[in-house]
């Protein structure tokens, strides 16, 4: 029965008690505060950096046309050559027996011509001044005997003179003027097949300054493109250049435009060959959107800046970058100039994240 009543008493004590109930607190979840502004239409000078390359306005290996011995040597590593000047003599004694044999051929075909010529002459006026004298088929034969040896007087001429050019070639001459750079045979030496030129020569006194512009700047390239740049070996000197030629194809590869500028050099100061820190003076040929860089984010899925439409929700714009100027940076998109963009974008702003803008 004490255990009846001890329940009994349990339940009737669990009964007048109230039930406690603990007021829901609710979140509130303020929106972002945010500053805003629209990117701005800027058309300014700027200055691209980049490397460069210095070279010879012409360069090539001088080879020989003909096999042969090298006979005399006329100019060595540094030498400065004019065009047409001779650089090596070479011998070849068959080519001499060669020629000989050919004139010899030539001057008896010239012979054989000069017969059949005579006797054709004589059949032919036979023919007109005695009818019947002389059968067609004898003038005929004579008339193809004269054709004959003309056409191996004129074989015999141009193997002859065939002959006369290869010996030409025995003496090597310089295709343009400028240095020697390299010398590789010495005199007795055989010239043939060996795929070795005799010099090699340049033309210093013109260069080339060889540079590759990104995609990005590539419209901001006119004819009147300036380039100043400076060489390792004279630190404390600049050189100036104006664009000579312009590829106007963006390369599939390297997705850069190829410049070059034609640098005068008659007082031998600049090497080719020599690197070059360049400094393009670059336009573009319309004015670009500008944002502080603080409004462009650099992540792993790429370059963005952020946008609100009109519910105020962000809104991710995927761009590409150019050049920095005074803090901000060129921005390519398809904008209008009307965007609202935040001033500060950063990763931890979602997309589609509502946010509130500071008056």
């Amino acid at each position: 029965m004490k255990i009846v009543y001890f329940f009994a008493g349990i339940l009737l004590l669990a009964g007048c008690q109230a039930p406690s109930k603990e007021p829901k607190q609710e979140q509130v979840h303020q929106a972002l505060k945010v500053e805003v502004i629209q990117p701005e239409k800027l058309h300014p000078s700027f200055i691209l950096k980049l490397p460069g390359a210095l070279e010879p306005n012409e360069s090539l290996d001088v080879y020989a046309k003909v096999k042969g011995f090298v006979k005399r040597i006329h100019v060595d590593v540094g030498d400065k050559v004019r065009k047409g000047q001779v650089l090596a003599t070479l011998e070849a004694p068959e080519m001499d027996l060669q020629s000989t044999a050919d004139l010899a051929r030539s001057q008896q075909l010239e012979a054989n011509l000069a017969v059949s010529k005579q006797r054709y002459e004589r059949i032919r006026k036979v023919s007109q001044n005695q009818p019947g004298a002389v059968s067609a088929l004898e003038l005929e034969q004579a008339y193809g005997n004269l054709l004959r040896d003309s056409s191996a007087v004129q074989e015999s001429r141009f193997s002859h003179r065939k002959t006369a050019q290869l010996k030409e070639y025995l003496v090597v001459r310089a295709p343009f003027s400028g240095i020697i750079t390299s010398r590789n045979y010495s005199i007795g030496a055989l010239i043939g097949d060996t795929g070795i030129p005799i010099f090699r020569l340049v033309e210093n006194d013109r260069l080339k300054l060889k540079v590759t512009v990104p995609e990005v700047h590539a419209q901001a390239i006119s004819d009147s493109t300036r380039a100043v740049f400076s060489v390792l070996g004279l630190p404390e000197s600049s050189f100036e250049a104006r664009v000579k030629r312009n590829a106007k194809v963006i390369d599939p590869v390297t997705k850069a435009l190829a410049l070059e500028f034609e640098i005068p050099n008659q007082d031998g100061r600049l090497n080719g060959g020599d690197y070059a820190d360049v400094k393009l003076h670059l336009k573009r040929e319309r004015p670009t959107f500008f944002v502080p860089q603080q409004a462009v984010i650099h992540s792993q899925s790429g370059i963005f800046v952020l946008g609100l439409n009109d519910r105020q929700e962000v809104q991710r714009i995927p761009v590409k970058i150019g050049q920095e100027l005074d803090g901000k940076v060129e921005i390519f998109a398809n904008l209008t100039g009307e965007e609202v963009l935040l001033k500060k974008a950063s990763e931890e702003i979602i997309n589609g994240q509502k946010v509130q803008i500071l008056k």
